[in-house]
């Protein structure tokens, strides 16, 4: 676990590195968020397992909340932007991305080109979709309906519907945040204990 969150503490200060560098926090403020906060969740997590005594031991706690918030976070970016989204334009299917979770499974994440105001975006959705969906219903280089948020164009939805996926993103966000809490409310004086002994 402890090499696990070294390496997303790097690989995530890379992405917000590139996101600051190429202000796409202006473009995709919430997304943009939510990395930011898995980004310092996991560098705290670093240097407390590092210079804190025993901090090793705070790992699993730590990581449950931290982990539980950017599940919270990412589900709340779903429902929001079923409402933020609402000017509906034109766009064409680009493809889409694939993104790899535990035990195998996949998620698809579609990309489209449209003109919003004049100007023209190729985006990625953060609204993912199943492969089956993607080849089955939609075609590349075929125009389809997308809602856009007007007040930052580069975000948009390609279903004005509440998934499955986002219910279960957030059950699972506050089961690992609340987790976290008792774990590290519980685990606290035995710490405590531990390094007044000087063991």
């Amino acid at each position: 676990m402890t090499i696990i969150i070294y390496i997303l503490t790097i690989l995530l200060g890379i992405t917000v590195f590139f996101i600051i560098k190429n202000k796409r926090y202006k473009d995709v403020p919430l997304i943009s968020g939510i990395i930011f906060v898995f980004f310092i969740g996991c560098a705290l997590i670093s240097l407390i397992s590092l210079f804190v005594p025993y901090g090793e031991l705070l790992i699993m706690p730590l990581g449950g909340i931290v982990f539980g918030l950017v599940f919270i976070l990412a589900a709340f970016n779903d429902f929001y932007s079923l409402k933020r989204c609402s000017a509906q334009v034109e766009g064409i299917y680009r493809g889409y991305n694939t993104y790899y979770g535990g035990n195998g499974v996949s998620s698809q994440a579609p990309m489209f080109e449209y003109t919003f105001n004049g100007t023209h975006y190729h985006e990625q959705t953060a609204q993912t979709m199943s492969y089956k969906h993607l080849t089955q219903n939609m075609q590349n280089c075929q125009t389809y309906t997308i809602y856009v948020d007007p007040n930052h164009p580069a975000v948009f939805v390609v279903q004005k519907k509440i998934k499955f996926s986002s219910i279960i993103a957030l059950a699972l966000g506050m089961l690992f945040f609340v987790g976290g809490i008792v774990a590290l409310w519980t685990m606290l004086p035995m710490l405590l204990n531990l390094i007044q002994s000087g063991i």
